[in-house]
């Protein structure tokens, strides 16, 4: 065990077993040894879209401007982006919207919304030449409440704590994290929860089907389109994940490019589970909002003519024709990151439709 896992397993005998979701929350925000608090994710266990290609920062900055234009350019937009990495995306939205919509920034609040000291660095770092109009935050909440909101979160949601639940003979059991053996392991708790519990359309799963909910993320999305759909704004949120019911189970540990055990060396690896699309927009519905999508990153991007803006580029970097070229079709290939990745957007009812979900 690492010191990680000795101070869980202590947890564990004080207080009983963990449920996956608060183990997650453990391993990732832990101040002393979470993933996010003593550790640079980005580059060293996964690379994200907008580290592959400058363009895919700049259409989600000038999507954002483009809802600003069509909702008539309320006054003082709020541009928040969840979960900034490395403030790759959020530069290269900036840089984009200043050429393509100046006035757009002139009123504008950027806000990053940022757990970890680390990054925040990193971002500050990354975008010190507009940093007299950025400020941070830990966490989204009412303080973002008061304006429109044009919102940026780009695999943000597949960090949220999931519970797992998992079908027996005797009823769907909550899956937790226990010691054996001084070894943390999974083990299912010995009363099922309540079928209401389960939704209707996961109750013809097989024996040993997993059904997984993250409640923290669905609450999320249920607070941004309400604050969509009362300011005015929109919300777009990419991330990798399904678009059906399913039943099996997506937790997953990353580190160094490779994929490890979800409970070894807790702390030392990136946790993340696929993003249950229909259920977040089943939450942002219930915010009242407008959805639409999901729609393939593939689909997407193509209708924000990411081929053009990717030729432009590479006319102006010939000697990076090959390389730009390359980075676009890792993001917009079907058999690469174009199909996984899905897009959804939140607009207020009785606005335009977003760009990119037609």
């Amino acid at each position: 065990m690492n010191t990680l896992s000795g101070r869980i397993a202590e947890l564990i005998a004080a207080e009983g077993p963990l449920s996956v979701a608060q183990f997650m929350g453990i391993c990732l925000h832990d101040p002393q040894a979470g993933t996010y608090a003593v550790r640079q994710t980005i580059g060293r266990d996964f690379i994200t879209s907008p580290e592959i290609s400058q363009t895919f920062g700049e259409l989600c900055g000038l999507w954002a401007a483009q809802v600003w234009y069509d909702q008539g350019r309320p006054e003082r937009p709020r541009l928040v982006e969840l979960g900034p990495g490395r403030g790759t995306l959020m530069a290269d939205a900036l840089r984009a919207i200043a050429a393509a919509a100046p006035e757009f920034l002139k009123d504008a609040e950027v806000v990053l919304v940022e757990t970890s000291p680390m990054l925040r660095d990193a971002q500050r770092e990354k975008l010190k030449s507009y940093t007299a109009g950025i400020s941070w935050q830990e966490r989204f909440d009412e303080r973002l409440a008061d304006r429109p909101l044009l919102l940026i979160a780009n695999e943000f949601f597949d960090c949220m704590p999931v519970r797992q639940y998992v079908r027996t003979a005797r009823g769907w059991c909550e899956r937790m994290v226990v010691v054996e053996d001084d070894k943390l392991a999974f083990a299912l708790a010995p009363v099922p929860v309540d079928p209401s519990f389960i939704p209707s359309d996961r109750h013809e799963a097989p024996e040993g089907g997993v059904y997984e909910t993250a409640p923290s993320g669905l609450a999320l999305a249920e607070e941004i389109a309400r604050t969509v759909e009362l300011r005015g704004g929109g919300a777009l949120i990419v991330d990798y994940g399904y678009d059906a019911p399913g039943f099996g189970e997506t937790l997953q540990a990353v580190a160094e490019g490779q994929f490890s055990d979800v409970l070894d060396e807790p702390g030392d690896s990136d946790l993340s589970a696929h993003v249950d699309f229909m259920a977040l927009a089943a939450a942002a519905r219930a915010g009242g909002s407008s959805v639409y999508g999901p729609v393939t990153q593939c689909n997407f991007l193509a209708e924000l003519a990411i081929g053009p803006r990717a030729e432009k580029l590479m006319l102006a970097n010939p000697a990076k024709a090959h390389e730009i070229a390359a980075a676009v079709d890792r993001l917009v290939n079907p058999e690469k990151m174009g199909a996984l990745f899905k897009v959804l957007g939140l607009v207020p009812k009785n606005t335009p439709q977003p760009p990119g979900f037609s």
